[in-house]
């Protein structure tokens, strides 16, 4: 991973650069925690660079300039966060590394990314069968657990349910 381009980016300029660099490491839809987000935002390089996670940006007039250190921390910000790292042990294991540091670990954890994403899908799906009445079995893919809370998987098993008795009632259906 060789970040290029000049050296003075805006924040919205920065911004663009880290999301087209997190996108062609394949950082992206890795997270499966909602409270962090594939890219981040103004909001959140501004907090970073509050909690120091990543350094202050040059100032001139009233705006911010950022450089390829900023873009090589925030991808590797990011690149930590796929292995669901809290960000005081981010801010930790990033403290005082050199840029080839920031590149070299992105690298490492996006080729370990890409490498486990390959594993998960040439690996075969395995599937439970549940017989839950005569004509009726329920597929469930093997280590499944509800994202959300039981009562709403209920709710969502009792719409499809009604779909398939009312599906049934149409008079075009021929029951086969």
């Amino acid at each position: 991973m060789v970040v290029q381009g000049h050296d003075a980016f805006t924040l919205d300029e920065l911004l663009t650069e880290v999301g087209q660099l997190v996108t062609s490491l394949g950082l992206i839809g890795i997270q499966k925690d909602n409270r962090v987000s594939d890219l981040p935002d103004v909001r959140t390089v501004r907090y970073y660079t509050s909690l120091g996670l990543i350094d202050r940006p040059q100032i001139i007039g009233r705006q911010g300039i950022y450089g390829r250190r900023h873009i090589l921390q925030l991808l590797a910000i990011k690149a930590m966060q796929t292995l669901h790292l809290p960000l005081q042990e981010i801010q930790s294991k990033l403290y005082g590394l050199a840029d080839a540091e920031l590149e070299g670990l992105t690298a490492a954890i996006a080729q370990q990314s890409k490498f486990q994403r390959d594993e998960v899908q040439s690996r075969p799906v395995l599937w439970r069968e549940i017989v839950v009445a005569p004509g009726l079995k329920l597929m469930v893919e093997d280590g499944w657990s509800p994202e959300s809370d039981t009562e709403a998987v209920l709710n969502m098993m009792r719409a499809a349910l009604h779909l398939i008795i009312k599906d049934k009632r149409r008079p075009e259906h021929d029951g086969g």
